[in-house]
């Protein structure tokens, strides 16, 4: 008998690593904080976007590098249409497999805020204001938390989209200054590569993403990259996806993974963007509001619950107008605008881990997703869609 539990011994103990393992590897696909196994994964994804580089072999123009404060052009009169989008799931995933950038407290800092009433009056103050999403100036300028490059394949890039491009993105990082403050905030540099030609995008939107529908834009999480179909003859347009993939960048650096209601919304939200100085106005989108008012509302509850495929579905153009509407109502103000930073906090806290979106927003909202649904529903019937300034 002692000389089979001798043998048996060493068996039960390969059953229990093979048994490790397995749970190791499926704790691993969601992402992990944990540096040594973050450093595997990251091999992992670099040998990945190695071999899509070398299979599209693109041979962009020199960049030119942005500096944050460019003199910006007078604004232009926006005409807002829908657009195509990708399915994004795949990108986000990358994010996990790379080791996360500093913070931003990192960084030191003089900050002050700025923003505009509505009287229309302009106001700066050392503490954040109540009820305000405001601009983040840094008056120390030791180092900015923040960077960009523009890269350009056939493209000449017009000269005023370079400061429109910082400035705007400028905003959409000071509204995620409010939604994680100074501590948790993570230092950014993210590049745009503008592709001229709708044949040149095309072919390379295919090889990066196959057997996926027509798009003006998509992002690389693991390069911190947009890539842009520019079109000389609606620089506008140009302007929109930009700000609308940059949105993805960071919603998927500083969260992971995310259901497509809040990713696909925060980047619908900024989309509708026009730069004005180093302000930024966020228009209603009249293209989802037409598309709304003559659809049928999903229960609230069930359409956030929508995984990635349905949402790619039949539904589509629907859906995106949803999280649009969704959000550009909870970001007009208290509550709704203290609700999404509620969730956000907890996403960025489960950052790659499991996390439920919907049962944060049922607890952050005043009266849970009963009461949003019914001020949402009022909010679209009434046309209330103010204009956002930040």
């Amino acid at each position: 008998m002692v000389a089979d539990a001798t043998h048996i011994r060493p068996l039960i103990f390969f059953l229990f690593l093979c048994l490790i393992s397995v749970f190791a590897a499926l704790w691993l696909r969601g992402g992990t904080d944990a540096t040594p196994f973050a450093i595997v994964e990251s091999l992992v994804a670099g040998f990945h976007d190695h071999d899509t580089d070398r299979k599209e072999a693109i041979e962009p123009a020199p960049a030119a590098k942005i500096e944050l404060g460019a003199q910006i052009a007078p604004s232009q009169n926006f005409s807002f249409s829908p657009t195509d989008h990708a399915d994004h799931a795949a990108e986000d995933q990358n994010v996990c497999s790379r080791p996360r950038t500093k913070a931003r407290s990192d960084v030191d800092t003089q900050i002050y805020y700025k923003w505009v009433d509505e009287d229309d009056q302009t106001h700066m103050s050392d503490e954040r204001p109540v009820d305000v999403i405001a601009s983040v100036v840094d008056l120390s300028m030791k180092k900015q938390d923040f960077t960009y490059q523009i890269r350009s394949d056939g493209v000449s890039v017009p000269v005023d989209f370079p400061g429109q491009f910082s400035a705007g993105s400028k905003r959409i990082y000071d509204t995620w200054h409010f939604f994680l403050g100074e501590k948790k905030l993570r230092q950014s540099r993210i590049e745009v590569l503008l592709i001229g030609g709708s044949d040149r995008f095309n072919a390379i939107h295919a090889k990066a993403s196959p057997n996926s529908k027509p798009v003006n834009g998509f992002y690389r999480m693991s390069k911190n990259q947009a890539v842009v179909k520019f079109d000389p003859t609606n620089k506008e347009q140009t302007l929109r996806t930009t700000f609308h993939e940059v949105s993805h960048l960071i919603t998927g650096s500083h969260l992971g993974p995310t259901p497509p209601w809040l990713t696909e919304g925060l980047a619908e939200y900024f989309e509708t963007m026009e730069v004005k100085g180093q302000m930024g106005t966020i228009y209603p989108n009249q293209a989802h509001i037409k598309l709304l008012r003559k659809t049928q509302l999903p229960r609230l509850k069930n359409y956030l619950s929508i995984d990635r495929p349905e949402w790619h579905g039949a539904d589509r153009d629907r859906n995106y107008a949803i999280a649009w509407s969704l959000m550009h109502f909870l970001l007009q103000g208290a509550p709704g605008m203290y609700a999404m930073q509620e969730v956000i906090q907890q996403a960025e806290e489960s950052f790659c881990k499991p996390f439920s979106a919907v049962d944060a927003l049922e607890g952050a909202y005043p009266g849970g997703l009963h009461r949003l649904e019914q001020d949402w529903r009022k909010w679209l019937s009434n046309s209330d869609f103010q204009i956002h300034q930040t």
